[in-house]
């Protein structure tokens, strides 16, 4: 069990707890914090992290996960998150997602999470920012 976990909430954002780095695509830091939300609607003023523009958007996902990916993961260490250009978040480091339900998405050492708000696969990314031209 990693001490990092992601939590995805319903119809928000990405809260991340644990040792976090979140960082920008090129590796420089940009926070270094215990808990940290990161938008997942695609619609934050302020990306990658959460600006509450879920709401005014209406971003509507149940925060919950059809297809777990549960695998082995390391029990200690940091997490860094990669907000990629105009792509989604990469995690790496020993990391669970859980969804809105508490259920355990994923757990492992790397993932890759939709930052654009329309995954079919929700709350991994399926390459849907590229179809529908998103940018941050």
């Amino acid at each position: 069990m990693s001490a990092n976990s992601v939590s995805v909430r319903p119809d928000g954002p990405y809260v991340f707890t644990g040792r976090v780095t979140v960082c920008d695509d090129a590796g420089r830091a940009l926070r270094q914090e215990a808990q940290v939300a990161l938008c997942r609607c695609g619609q934050s003023g302020n990306k990658p992290f959460c600006d509450g523009s879920h709401t005014r958007a209406g971003f509507n996902d149940a925060g919950l996960c059809a297809k777990p990916e549960v695998g082995a993961v390391a029990a200690d260490g940091p997490v860094r998150v990669t907000a990629k250009a105009n792509g989604p978040l990469m995690a790496e480091g020993p990391l669970e997602v859980k969804a809105a339900d508490g259920s355990v998405a994923f757990s492992g050492d790397k993932t890759w999470l939709c930052r654009c708000g329309q995954s079919n696969n929700k709350p991994f990314c399926d390459g849907t920012h590229k179809k529908i031209g998103f940018t941050g």
